[in-house]
């Protein structure tokens, strides 16, 4: 079964109190700029799962949307939070804390890591293989827990080797202590997937602009250790 989300509490508390301001609806819809696929071009591939004990074989990799909070449609890149929907679009989200949406502040870390500092031609977007990898490492997540990684094991298994051999390069990466979590939230909706994102949406092209950043960055952390450990 997946693990409980705390959504159902936080929606909860706004029917027991009406008089809440609600949240505006948040549209969201593939991005025209696709090419027919929900994808990012060329960072998906198919992936060989078990998911609640039933062997699939399915899409896994980012997908390229946009959402429109009332300035006009924006790019972003996502991940899928739910193996047990279908991504059906155009349709209207809510934008939910993860501190509502996530059982464990673990988990949200982990994500944090993934979604905030991992966006990049140097790890997710380097090519169809690890973009496929970090769309496992949500589900595994979301299924199984942080605390509990294990794609081997659990209510989420992946198969295909080479995809599972960069998702475990990445969770080590996650796990290292070596980047910064960003705070994450969820598009959540009915009838459809839930979207990872966060206050600020990881938008198109930034990858590509942050990536020797990124770099840079990771170098200069381990040029510090190694120097206090001198």
């Amino acid at each position: 079964m997946s693990r409980i989300k705390t959504i159902f509490a936080a929606l909860a508390l706004s029917i027991a109190a009406p008089s809440l301001a609600e949240a505006a609806p948040i549209p969201i819809r593939d991005n025209p700029d696709n090419g027919g696929s929900v994808f990012a071009t060329g960072f998906n591939r198919s992936v060989s799962i078990q998911y609640e004990g039933t062997n699939r074989n399915v899409q896994a990799g980012v997908f390229s949307l946009q959402y429109d909070e009332g300035d006009g449609w924006v790019d972003f890149y996502t991940f899928c939070l739910q193996l047990s929907e279908y991504l059906s679009l155009p349709r209207d989200h809510e934008r939910v804390s993860g501190g509502d949406y996530f059982a464990s502040g673990d988990d949200m870390n982990a994500l944090g890591v993934l979604y905030g500092s991992l966006m990049t031609t140097d790890y997710v977007f380097k090519n169809a293989n690890t973009a496929a990898a970090a769309q496992s490492i949500v589900w595994e997540i979301t299924e199984d827990g942080a605390d509990s990684f294990d794609l081997a094991a659990g209510d989420f298994k992946l198969f295909t080797t080479d995809v599972l051999a960069e998702a475990n390069a990445l969770w080590a990466l996650i796990i290292s202590g070596d980047f910064l979590s960003t705070s994450v939230d969820v598009f959540a909706a009915v009838r459809t997937q839930d979207l990872l994102t966060s206050s600020v949406p990881v938008p198109g092209a930034l990858p590509l602009l942050f990536s020797g950043l990124a770099g840079l960055g990771f170098a200069s952390r381990r040029q510090k250790r190694a120097t206090e450990a001198a």
